[in-house]
């Protein structure tokens, strides 16, 4: 069955935007209620929180019903009822009614999803609705077993209720769908004596004025004035748009990169002239404005890291409970924004870091305990800005990595021999990990141990042209650091030359640039290396990595060296020259190219020329030759 003969509504093209609105509303709606949950859990006891949760269901329930989506309305209004009987103290929320609440949660998630057209199999709530009841049975039974224990104590202070005030509490009891609370207390007071009257009213005001009624659908109050209830001052924008702008900025970079060029060569023919003072101040205004223009579109692109963020406290929840673990997530710069390219290829890698740090990190409570900790594992997720970069950081509190025990796991698998073991250094056991097939799990679980993972963060990460790396103490816990560019489309570079061709070091992993000496150059086991400071630091030699060439076209007395860093290694690339910095567009090297290792992409240069921009990951990889770095 399809969505048009499952959803009559689509079929109507007066409703499509109604529809694709009530779409993006309810995944916001759902997006903030995924976290509110987890908080709700927690703070089980904070009656705007619950409300908030209330609201949320709530809306979707009055929309939906609206648009005659009956799944969706059975499964929220069920949500209503159990969130109506929290907020009114009936009962107290536990892990029973929290589990029966996310269950929906999912499935709303999904028929929504069905809606959209992104999940074509049919989604049956008949399981949901099931359990939903069950534990608002069960919540009717604590009910009265709470009555019946407050009767007991009304009968031993000797206090008796009237027939009306019997009936009056029944009624508010029983008002499940938020209506005019006052209207019932001010009607049935009547029947009362006046004194009673005069107590009832002073008691309820408070509680009425204080708890805030979600709205409720009338003829005046449509589905357009429920979905549009945001302010005039924002605007929703379909992101391919955005990339065109970002296409255009960019190639608005090169020409300007062009007149940059031009201007410095009529600066040398008509220097002095009014001619080339009028062009320098032209562009130097073009210059200002295009770096304006480029900041705004980029800021236009930015999102929020806690909108991944979010989603970690529910997987959190749900992994400890299966790993019979205790856990607490806690979150750090949620409100640090990043290119919402990076945003959605961020995900994957750190839900492989969050479940390795679940089950591989922390421990089990009782071992916990035995070792001197508490015996619930915290784990930190945060995100900062470093100038042109983010740092994202995953934190854990448990066991950490054994070195001696990474080592043996490679050596027994094949993928590392005895010999080379001993040559390592921590950091480079560490890296280990991200080796394909490469996993330290004794056992098999649902949540990881299959020896995949790993290696797919650190492909992804590579890809984003990020940087990983892993710091650990045995008995004490893990951090894994990922290093991001804010965006992938225009970063700074070092030109440099290698013979007559021009090559574009990226300028985030550039750390200095120094010229040696031939005769400062060293082999140590057919590698060559230099000494900087109290540092021995390995060379690379780009023309023979990337251009397949031996020797250089001449022997210079001097070599330039550009020291670049990755983790905390650094490597030099030896160079022929250096050219200057400059911003510049990464292009993509086509289908027809392919991928060339080493290369990142390319760009244009002002006087016209395609330059390629190195991939310094790769290369120091291919150098390495047996671990990534």
């Amino acid at each position: 069955m399809d969505n048009q003969s499952k959803y009559s509504m689509l079929n109507d093209p007066e409703m499509k935007e109604i529809v694709e609105s009530f779409i993006i509303e309810t995944k916001e709606i759902l997006e903030k209620l995924d976290s509110d949950l987890m908080e709700l859990e927690k703070r089980a006891d904070d009656a705007d929180l619950l409300n908030q949760v209330f609201r949320s269901f709530h809306t979707i329930k009055g929309t939906s019903g609206f648009l005659g989506l009956d799944n969706l309305t059975k499964v929220t209004h069920k949500c209503e009822d159990i969130l109506n009987k929290l907020r009114k103290g009936e009962v107290k929320l536990n892990s029973r009614i929290m589990d029966a609440i996310l269950m929906a949660f999912d499935n709303i998630k999904a028929l929504v999803a069905d809606i959209e057209g992104e999940q074509k199999a049919d989604v049956s709530i008949d399981d949901t609705l099931s359990a939903l009841i069950e534990v608002l049975q069960e919540m009717e039974k604590e009910k009265a077993e709470t009555i019946t224990v407050k009767a007991e104590v009304t009968e031993e202070n000797n206090y008796e209720f009237s027939a009306a005030e019997l009936a009056l509490i029944a009624e508010l009891q029983d008002d499940d769908e938020g209506q005019q609370v006052e209207e019932s207390i001010v009607t049935k007071s009547n029947e009362l004596p006046e004194t009673q009257q005069t107590e009832i009213s002073s008691s309820t005001k408070t509680e009425t004025t204080a708890e805030v009624k979600p709205p409720v659908l009338t003829s005046q109050n449509t589905i357009a004035s429920v979905l549009n209830k945001k302010g005039d001052d924002t605007i929703r924008v379909d992101i391919k748009r955005l990339d065109e702008l970002l296409n255009i900025v960019s190639e608005l970079v090169l020409g300007r990169n062009r007149l940059t060029q031009v201007n410095s060569e009529a600066l040398l023919e008509y220097s002095g002239t009014k001619l080339s003072r009028d062009l320098s101040e032209a562009v130097k205004l073009i210059d200002i404005m295009t770096n304006e223009l480029q900041l705004v579109v980029m800021k236009t692109r930015m999102v929020k890291i806690g909108k991944v963020f979010n989603r970690f406290p529910r997987v959190v929840r749900d992994l400890s409970k299966e790993a019979k673990k205790s856990i607490n997530l806690n979150l750090f710069g949620e409100d640090t924004e990043l290119d919402k390219t990076l945003i959605e290829e961020i995900n994957d890698p750190l839900i492989h870091l969050i479940r390795n740090s679940v089950d591989h990190g922390i421990e089990l409570p009782e071992v916990r305990k035995k070792s001197g900790k508490s015996e619930t594992g915290n784990i930190n997720l945060s995100a900062e800005q470093d100038g042109n970069n983010i740092i994202i950081s995953i934190e854990d509190d448990g066991k950490g990595i054994d070195p001696d025990v990474i080592k043996e796991k490679a050596i027994s698998k094949g993928l590392l021999s005895k010999e080379k073991a001993k040559e390592l250094t921590k950091q480079e056991i560490f890296n280990l990990i991200f080796l394909p097939g490469f996993s330290t799990a004794e056992k098999v679980t649902n949540i990881s141990g299959r020896g995949v993972g790993m290696d797919v963060v650190k492909t992804n990460v590579t890809k984003l042209r990020g940087i990983i790396n892993v710091e650990s103490t045995v008995g004490k816990g893990t951090k894994i650091t990922i290093k991001l560019p804010l965006t992938l489309a225009i970063i700074q570079g070092m030109i440099v030359k290698v013979h007559e061709d021009k090559l574009v070091v990226p300028l985030s992993s550039v750390i200095e640039v120094v010229r040696v000496n031939a005769k400062e150059i060293y082999t140590i086991n057919q590698n060559e290396v230099i000494r900087i400071r109290d540092s021995v630091i390995s060379l690379i030699d780009v023309n023979e990595l990337v251009f397949h060439s031996n020797g250089r076209q001449k022997e210079d007395e001097w070599q330039y060296i550009v020291v670049v860093g990755v983790a905390e290694k650094q490597f030099g690339l030896k160079v022929d020259g250096l050219v200057g910095q400059k911003e510049v567009v990464i292009k993509s090297l086509g289908n027809y190219l392919g991928n060339i290792e080493g290369i990142a992409g390319s760009t244009i240069m002002g006087d016209g020329t395609i330059v390629m921009i190195l991939d310094i990951n790769e290369l120091i990889n291919k150098h390495a030759g047996l671990i990534d770095v």
